[in-house]
């Protein structure tokens, strides 16, 4: 049996929600610029429901899941509340409903297991270019899914399943960085562990259904 291929992701943000996550940083990109702050002054990385949404478009969210990964910023320049004051509205295409996407103030990283390389792996968002003082990246899909096997709701394990399904993940690396990940877990590790164990259990069987 051939091993499956890892299909290189993509982000597409042409969608509504997309197009409101870009408009959302743009608004911080020029207050920075108005600041004089220097090119890469700050770099943000995305995680949770607006990251799948740019990578699979299988749902769309209303909170922005970010990490202030670096900042040099001037004395007084609150970042988080500059980003929580910007919530940007968007209509969602497939339900035509109007939709405020905002900044979660509560969200952090340290919430679920992390892989210590998550940055090299992520994907730069290309309306931010390296001149731009401020950098976004969206966290590679692999990421994505080991941070959501902390909380581990429905919704996340069905994110988690979409990467899958898409082809961005495979399931051998999934388990390969995960349990790095749990290894240097703050937490309780029994949980996550029992999570992805369940998912790969599952998709692994969904994909062996599909074969035959």
């Amino acid at each position: 049996m051939e091993m499956p291929e890892m299909i290189t992701p993509r982000l597409n943000t042409r969608t509504a929600l997309g197009q409101a996550l870009v408009s959302m940083f743009k608004s911080v990109e020029a207050e920075l610029t108005s600041e004089s702050a220097k090119p890469g002054a700050v770099k943000v990385m995305v995680f949770g429901g607006c990251a799948v949404h740019l990578y699979t478009n299988h749902r769309v969210s209303t909170d922005v899941d970010a990490e202030i990964y670096e900042a040099s910023l001037p004395d007084g320049f609150d970042l988080r509340m500059l980003l929580a004051q910007v919530p940007e509205q968007f209509r969602d295409e497939k339900s035509g409903r109007l939709m405020e996407l905002n900044y979660d103030l509560q969200y952090n990283t340290s919430f679920g297991p992390i892989h210590e390389d998550y940055w090299v792996r992520s994907l730069p968002f290309e309306e931010f270019p390296v001149e731009s003082p401020l950098h976004v990246h969206i966290a590679a899909p692999i990421d994505i899914a080991i941070s959501k096997l902390g909380r581990a709701t429905d919704q996340d394990i069905g994110d988690i399943m979409a990467l899958m399904r898409a082809g961005f993940i495979l399931s051998s690396e999934l388990r390969r960085l995960a349990l790095q990940a749990i290894d240097v877990y703050v937490g309780n590790k029994e949980p996550p562990t029992s999570v992805l164990n369940h998912i790969l259990q599952n998709y692994l069987e969904d994909t062996d259904d599909e074969a035959c």
